[in-house]
Parts: C-alpha cells; structure tokens; sequence
C-alpha cells in the first residue's frame, strides 16, 4: 500500500477495532480515517476509540441508542453519520459489517474506492447466515432501498481482499481473496509449557443471553454451572445483567475478552464456559477445555457445527 493512500476505516464493536489496530500496523497505513459506531456506549467500545482516534486524520464516535423499533435506530443512525458521505475521496476502505445497512450504503458510496473486509467474529463462519445472504424480507428491501445499501452478495463480490484469524474455515470470499492474521494461537504460550501445569482456571464468557436463550434454558445452564468452581466472569459488552454464578466479575479496563482472559490466567491451564461466541472460537488454539452452552433446538445447526470444528464440548440446555 502506498503511504499516501487516503483509507477510511468503518467499526462497530471493540473486537473490530481490535482487528483494525493490527491492520493498521501491518499494513503500515499512516493516512486514515476513523469512524466508530457503536449501539451499546460500553467501556470496551470508548477504550478502543481512544485507542484508534490519534492517529487518524479525521475521527468519529457516534453512539446511537436503540430505538423502539429499529428504523427508528437506522433513521437516527443516518443522519448521525450524512457528513461522512461527503467526505473527500478514499482510496480504500476497510469495514467489517457488511450486512449493516449504514455500513454498507456508506462504504459502497466511494465508487472508486477498493473495499476491503476483515473477520467480525463468528458471522463470517456461518454460512447459511447474514454476511452471505441478504435477508429478503420487505423490511429488509425496503430498508436497502431507503438507505442505499446493496444486497451482500453484491458487496462480497466487491471486496478485493479480506482479513482474518480463522485458518481452516471457510469465510466471506474464495481462499484466493484471503489474507491470514495470527490470532491467539497456543504458540504464545508453548503447548505443554506452562508456569502452573498442575493448576487450571476456569472462565464464564458472559453474552447477551436473553437475546439467545429462554430463561428454562439459562436456569438449566446455571444448574448444571452450580456445580463448578468458576475462577472468573467475563462480561459481554452488550450484557445488561450478569448472570447470578458464584465467580468474581473480571474488571477487563476496557479490553477484549480474549487478551484479558490470557493475562489473567497468568500461564495456567485455561477452561472456558458459555454460549458459543466469538471468544470460543478465538481462543479455540489456546484454551485447553472449551464448554458451549446451546439450546436443544440448535442441534442440528451450523453453529453447533461450528462448535465441534473448533474443539468445543457442547452442552445441550
């Protein structure tokens, strides 16, 4: 890439913004622009704002409660961002969310920029999933066509390259278009070396359960949690209430999930429990014992799937 390259970068969660910090870096990129939106305002998204937003020429943060109903969050969202549209020409653009109809309207606007993409977590595993079909619905169509967005076969179509942790898996583009980053990979620590080899900690990886579980199958998790000794909580950014287990809540200091939970487990073995997230497969090369949580209406899914390509246990609830 040529330094005096003009690139926008478009985030809407810290593990993005986490993937941009070592893009940035890699790639040697000087001239950017960054723009962060964000729905939740948490300790995560402004820790890793702060994070980006001196080194960019032009930078945004933009928080947007949701509304009621979501065209209202959109509408809102929209006009939040409008000045960015008029921005002066990029040269390239790198965004994650492909399927977020602001997003995309507003990355598909620099025609004559090249796009690239990079992993949001595990919707670039899920194939039968948003970031590979667009959602037919009329309020979906209807939401493109106010916004401007294009259908995301059309964006994938676009993307020149994109970047990823996810060795092994198939992702948003052919293997042709890939470009491979090293994630937390068990090389950072020696397989078999470890400070304490005797002693493992055990970790719940918090989540917005409400949105994925029926309270029958959070207290069937809970029951079956009661018997452990949890050493921590890992809250999720998005989790309003933690779940009543019997651990410490794990003050993260803004941090992703994954580069707290290897600090804190200072060198010892590490176990993860919880609902198949991001972090599971992110630490899947690192953490020693890996416990999913999922609904037994989920059996037969993709993410279950997903769950044993990446060594997890599942645990049906």
């Amino acid at each position: 890439m040529r330094n005096c390259d003009k690139a926008l970068f478009i985030v809407r969660t810290p593990f993005q913004a986490w993937f941009c910090e070592r893009l940035i870096e890699r790639l040697g990129i000087s001239c950017y622009d960054f723009l962060y939106i964000t729905h939740n305002n948490s300790q995560e998204d402004i820790f890793y704002y702060n994070n980006l937003s001196p080194g960019a020429r032009n930078s945004s943060y933009v928080f947007v409660k949701p509304a009621s109903f979501d065209v209202f969050t959109n509408l809102k969202l929209f006009y939040r961002v409008k000045g960015w549209f008029s921005k002066d020409r990029y040269d390239r653009v790198y965004m994650a969310s492909i399927n977020s109809y602001i997003i995309n309207s507003l990355a598909c606007s620099f025609h004559d920029a090249e796009l690239f993409s990079f992993d949001d977590g595990t919707a670039n595993l899920v194939e039968d999933g948003p970031y590979y079909t667009s959602d037919s619905s009329f309020r979906s169509r209807f939401y493109s066509t106010i916004f401007g967005a294009r259908p995301v076969e059309q964006v994938r179509k676009k993307i020149s390259r994109h970047y990823t942790i996810y060795r092994g898996f198939n992702n948003i583009v052919e293997e042709a278009r890939l470009s491979y980053f090293d994630g937390w990979v068990l090389n950072r620590r020696g397989k078999g070396d470890y400070s304490h080899s005797a002693k493992s900690k055990r970790y719940f990886i918090g989540a917005p359960f409400h949105e994925v579980m029926s309270k029958a199958e959070i207290d069937s998790m809970l029951r079956l949690l009661g018997a452990l000794r949890i050493d921590g909580y890992i809250r999720h950014p998005r989790e309003i209430q933690p779940l009543p287990i019997d651990a410490p809540i794990i003050d993260k200091g803004g941090r992703i999930a994954e580069d707290v939970i290897i600090d804190c487990s200072s060198g010892c073995r590490v176990e993860l429990y919880g609902y198949l997230s991001t972090v599971m497969i992110n630490l899947k090369d690192y953490a020693d014992k890996k416990v999913v949580f999922v609904p037994e209406g989920n059996a037969s899914s993709r993410l279950s799937e997903l769950a044993l390509d990446s060594g997890c246990e599942i645990v049906y609830v």
